[in-house]
């Protein structure tokens, strides 16, 4: 410390904010697809278990349904763990290395899954591998916040529903058709095991590629560590920062303590957090209560059989793929709250007109067209726009917490979805469908009401540095 003054210190970490956050990186692409891999497995597993309900009971013919639930749910009880205390641990720890902690995590409890001999270990190795998952989506969001420019980060993170759908378009075609066409059946009791050893596999190759990822720029510029950030800003962005100081320190210690996992939750932040976590739970709990079950009900309802079950289930997520493009295409144009608005009115009326679908009994093309629209509309809304939100609200010291507690929400409302989302398919479908465009317009409602436009929101990054540093 004794080379530089303190001024000449907090001039250098500004500039390394400036030149990440006011430089385009010509590798975004790249490194968005890596860094939020594990929505592709997120995406991949809910393909898998959406269609394998049958192959799991028949494999364990003797369990209570509940516990064939909770096996499939524990996913989501992993994953809101697994989100809050991720989110803090890469604050601690670095993204880096959490990328690759969560990766040998998910390997390993996705082969062992596949290879469980009853529930009780498949629910124990899916809860320990949604734990990875939930840990390693609020790592991603807070690497590419921290990796991209301020625009590009806007327009790459609302691309993840995007990717999200892809890969359940990319299951659908590449695993689930070739295992029908080969056994002529959904059912078999060897289903979810391949398709759960091959979500292994898919993490273990993710892993792979990860490895030469390099340490978040701004996060270990926040600390102080200007010496390891220029290095690997020369190696990724082919910039040379020769006035600023090349030293190491650690001026700030981000995510102190266990406390520190609930520093966002502020008096100055409510609007905020209200406005991101509503969101992020209305997302959640709308889709896997009533989203989830589509293929179900498809198939219980003996609406269609299993084939015509698959392409249905193709066409209607290809409005979660058109939805997910037109939402990132949207970004620059008219913002986010207003596409959060938006798509979560778009989506509790397509919601409310599936509920006249069962009054009315009407044909079953109205059903597929307006689940089309629900999926359209429920991308373009507080699914993208409520995690985008979250990590815009916060700076490098706290986006990985907030990314945590963003997901916590959507993985919570996810897991209730699922435990009463077949009971309300089963018992009651007018009245879910009904609660759940209610709650699709108020949330749009409440958006409307206190929500914010990331484009105009004050820069968190650079505001975050204006605090009280502390040399060691």
């Amino acid at each position: 410390m004794s080379q530089y003054s303190k001024e000449e210190i907090d001039k250098g970490i500004k500039r390394i904010y400036d030149v990440v956050l006011g430089t385009k990186n010509i590798t975004a692409r790249y490194i968005v697809i890596l860094a939020l891999a594990s929505l592709w497995l997120d995406a991949y597993d809910f393909a898998s278990l959406t269609f394998a309900v049958k192959s799991l009971e028949n494999t364990f013919s003797n369990v209570p349904s509940i516990l064939i639930s909770l096996a499939i749910s524990a996913v989501q009880l992993g994953a809101i763990i697994g989100a809050v205390t991720g989110g803090w641990l890469n604050d601690r720890i670095g993204r880096r290395n959490m990328f690759i902690l969560n990766m040998i995590l998910f390997t390993a409890m996705a082969i062992l899954g596949g290879l469980s001999t009853n529930v009780y270990e498949l629910t124990i190795f899916r809860g320990l591998l949604g734990f990875a998952l939930g840990a390693d989506t609020a790592t991603g969001f807070a690497y590419i916040f921290e990796y991209l420019e301020k625009k590009q980060r806007l327009f790459w993170s609302n691309l993840w529903q995007l990717q999200w759908y892809i890969m359940y378009e990319v299951t659908i075609a590449f695993i689930l058709l070739p295992f029908f066409f080969t056994t002529h059946s959904l059912t078999a009791p060897l289903l979810w095991r391949v398709m759960m050893i091959v979500g292994g596999v898919l993490a273990f190759v993710i892993l792979l590629l990860r490895s030469k990822i390099p340490e978040s720029v701004l996060w270990l510029a926040y600390q102080g560590k200007l010496a390891s950030a220029k290095r690997i800003l020369k190696q990724t962005y082919g910039i040379d920062l020769a006035d600023v100081p090349d030293v190491d320190l650690q001026l700030r210690a981000p995510a102190r303590g266990l406390k520190s996992a609930f520093s966002i939750f502020r008096k100055d932040k409510w609007r905020e957090l209200v406005y991101s976590f509503n969101g992020n739970f209305e997302q959640g709990f709308i889709f896997y209560t009533f989203g989830f079950y589509i293929p179900y009900i498809l198939l219980a309802l003996k609406l269609v059989g299993p084939l015509a079950s698959i392409e249905a289930s193709a066409f209607l997520y290809a409005g979660g793929v058109l939805g997910g493009y037109l939402t990132a295409w949207l970004t620059p144009r008219i913002g986010t709250k207003s596409q959060y608005v938006m798509g979560a009115v778009g989506e509790g009326i397509s919601v409310g007109l599936i509920a006249l679908t069962y009054i009315f009994n009407l044909p079953l093309i109205y059903f597929v067209v307006f689940s089309f629209l629900f999926y359209f509309f429920h991308v373009i809304g507080p699914a993208s726009q409520g995690m985008t939100s979250i990590n815009a609200f916060f700076g490098a010291k706290e986006r990985g917490t907030a990314a945590g507690w963003g997901y916590f929400w959507v993985k919570l409302a996810a897991f209730i979805g699922l435990l009463i989302g077949i009971l309300g398919v089963s018992y009651s479908p007018v009245t879910l469908t009904l609660g759940l465009a209610i709650y699709g317009v108020l949330t749009g409602i409440i958006g409307w009401l206190i929500g914010y436009d990331t484009r105009t929101y004050k820069l968190a990054d650079m505001e975050e540095l204006e605090e009280k540093a502390t040399t060691t």
